[in-house]
């Protein structure tokens, strides 16, 4: 009971104020923390019994084995009526994977002899949008809102081994959807605080693979597509010693979490 007695409480907080809504343009600057999910996570090492390491036999396969990472974005917002209701939006990010987990430092076999080998990998995207925002309450200090960018995204990935740059993949394109919603906390009529949550739909449209062996997945290539469309391609990561073997890849999403806290500066005050 006592939860619903705050209720309207907070329904105050959030309508109180009018004074200080606004309808010119802004710009949204955020850091943030993002979080791999479905298979752009993974493992990307494999160690047996004998504790030889090997790339998992998962990796491009089934997932893109990555790890937490950082997002920088930048957001123009353009509202749409004198309101500030609904609000137009145009968004950038870089967002950068793998940046907490170490490289991994292990035993591996070349040509059958045990050799010391080191082992990690990079991902990162980078994002265009335009959407729309719905500001429930755009005239208060603490201003909840929610909002879906259509997005134009740019994949880059590449494999290193013994701390040389091995395996590059092509940059790849893809389109995507990104929902998100948060909570703006209005400073003064010039600036806010901006806290923000969102699930990227990183490849919902355009993904591809290729058959070819001479698009194979190996160790010191360049140009090597990413795979993300079920299918079938040539590698032979996880046995480098081995001639490169067709197999079945699954459909991969490349979706990720991202928390952020930035600053919201409105335009030409």
């Amino acid at each position: 009971m006592k939860i619903y007695r705050k209720i309207p409480v907070l329904l105050l907080l959030i309508v109180s104020n009018y004074s200080y809504g606004q309808n010119s343009p802004s710009l949204t600057l955020s850091v943030g923390l993002s979080v791999p999910a479905q298979e752009l996570g993974g493992d990307l090492v494999n160690t047996g019994d004998s504790g030889i390491s090997f790339i998992s036999r998962d990796f491009i396969k089934n997932n893109y084995a990555n790890s937490g990472g950082v997002s920088l974005s930048g957001t123009l917002l353009i509202p749409f009526e004198k309101n500030g209701l609904i609000i137009g939006r145009l968004s950038g990010s870089y967002t950068f994977f793998n940046v907490f987990r170490k490289t991994f430092f292990g035993v591996t076999k070349e040509n059958n002899i045990e050799t010391a080998v080191s082992f990690d990998n990079r991902f990162s995207a980078t994002a265009m949008g335009i959407g729309i925002e719905i500001n429930p309450f755009p005239e208060s200090r603490i201003r909840p809102f929610v909002y879906t960018d259509f997005t134009v995204n740019l994949f880059s990935m590449s494999l290193i081994r013994n701390e040389i740059l091995s395996s590059l993949f092509n940059d790849s394109f893809r389109l995507g959807l990104l929902p998100g919603a948060g909570i703006t906390f209005k400073i003064n009529k010039e600036y806010s605080f901006v806290l923000g949550g969102s699930y990227h739909f990183g490849n919902l449209f355009l993904k591809s693979g290729s058959s070819s062996f001479d698009d194979r997945i190996v160790f010191e290539r360049e140009g090597i597509p990413i795979n993300d469309m079920e299918g079938l391609f040539y590698t032979n990561l996880s046995d480098p010693d081995s001639f490169p073997q067709q197999i079945t890849g699954s459909s991969k999403s490349i979706n990720w979490w991202n928390i952020s806290l930035g600053i919201n500066i409105v335009l030409g005050k």
